[in-house]
């Protein structure tokens, strides 16, 4: 379990004062030169000002082609194609200073880490095999795609990426050189995108900040240990189906523990009343929560469940979020914080719908789901720079809150 007692303490604003307000175009020109600093040459970042402008101005599919027709010139589709699949540059510091922009203006309250499914109808774009649609129900074809949000209290944004290959391709040479799939960015598990996602966290400074993500679906039980083997605070949203260590409801906790469903171990005896502010009390489909519930559970030992779903004995915190009283808790999240620190948790579960609510509208409309090409190296860039294109436009969007600041 962290060690940090209070969520306050790990999402509280930073000291230094809020970036002044100004100019939609002044924050558009900051941000291009913070994010583009470390292009060696002028020609790249033009290219990087032109495709982003592209993504932000285009109208339909975000392809190159269409980027190239709207803010560009003959010759120029050919340029932006070499920039995007080709060009020698490294998406990494664009993705580090894209969040150092952000953190500039206000520090998150959290990092969002998301899967997210990308349709796809061929089968020759990059990372396409078939996966299983939680809202469709049924199998479809796309790539299976894990993003790390930036997440404050004015607006959300991605800021890095990893892409899920299907294990088929990586096993054949041939597909692995045309994607130029190099080993240190190919993921088979999801497990592999995540430990990738927190190691950018980690490597950018900000691994004491809360680390948040909804873990229901498909081979949960199985990924939820190693999301907590790490020392920076977790919050996870889980099934009622997961199997933790705990007292059934009714019974004190420490006494006749035995693995049991989530859904078992919160006592609806036991609900206090949400004392949210109004303004706060953000749920799915705009309901307000009424009421809670903790428990302090544990992860289930390998001995206890399976050996493929291996465990561990430190104790959590399992937070119950019930949206109608006589109903099963809506939400349930397992967290490395204590059960003092729920009440600042539950606050903060809100930006996972809203992380949700933006990749489904402004995410769209900005093309992060439009990349259509053969290359590995060309889709993070693709990411990389309508991540960019996304923060722009946020940003731009923001109006002033209290008299200064931006405010999305």
């Amino acid at each position: 379990m962290a060690d940090d007692t209070s969520l306050k303490r790990l999402t509280r604003h930073p000291r230094v004062a809020p970036r002044p307000v100004v100019g939609s175009e002044d924050v558009v020109t900051d941000l291009c030169a913070a994010l583009f600093a470390g292009f060696r040459r002028y020609d790249q970042r033009v290219r990087a000002r032109q495709y982003m402008d592209g993504l932000l101005s285009a109208e339909g599919r975000k392809s190159i082609a269409n980027i190239a027709a709207t803010v560009g010139t003959p010759g120029d589709e050919q340029r932006l194609h070499h920039f995007v699949s080709s060009s020698r540059w490294a998406v990494s510091p664009v993705r580090k200073a894209l969040a150092a922009f952000l953190e500039e203006d206000e520090s998150p309250r959290a990092w969002v880490a998301m899967p997210v499914l990308i349709p796809k109808a061929g089968e020759h774009t990059v990372g396409v095999s078939r996966h299983f649609s939680p809202d469709g129900g049924q199998l479809v074809s796309g790539q299976r795609a894990y993003s790390m949000w930036y997440a404050s209290e004015r607006l959300v944004a991605p800021v890095s990426w990893r892409l899920r290959l299907p294990g088929t391709r990586l096993r054949d040479n041939r597909p692995r050189a045309g994607a130029e799939a190099p080993d240190e960015l190919s993921a088979t598990t999801p497990q592999d995108c995540l430990t990738g996602l927190l190691g950018d966290v980690r490597r950018w400074g900000n691994s004491e900040r809360l680390v948040m993500m909804d873990a229901r679906g498909a081979d949960e039980q199985r990924h939820l240990a190693g999301l907590f083997e790490r020392d920076s605070p977790v919050a996870v949203r889980i099934s009622g189906q997961t199997l933790l260590t705990g007292a059934p409801e009714g019974r004190r906790a420490g006494h006749s523990e035995r693995v049991v469903p989530a859904r078992a171990v919160l006592d609806p005896a036991r609900r206090l009343r949400c004392v949210l502010p109004r303004k706060e009390r953000h749920g799915p489909a705009g309901e307000r929560p009424l009421a809670t519930a903790t428990a302090g559970v544990r992860l289930p030992s390998s001995r206890e469940v399976e050996p493929s779903a291996p465990g561990r004995t430190g104790r959590l915190t399992l937070l119950g979020v019930w949206h109608e009283r006589r109903c099963p808790p809506d939400e349930l999240w397992l967290t490395s914080l204590d059960a003092a620190s729920t009440p600042s948790l539950l606050r903060t579960t809100r930006l996972i719908h809203e992380v949700g609510d933006g990749w489904r509208t402004r995410g769209e409309t900005i093309g992060l789901r439009d990349y259509e090409g053969r290359s590995h190296q060309g889709w993070h860039r693709h990411m990389t720079l309508a991540s960019c294109a996304y923060a722009m436009s946020a940003l731009r969007s923001a109006r002033p809150a209290s008299g200064s600041g931006l405010s999305a």
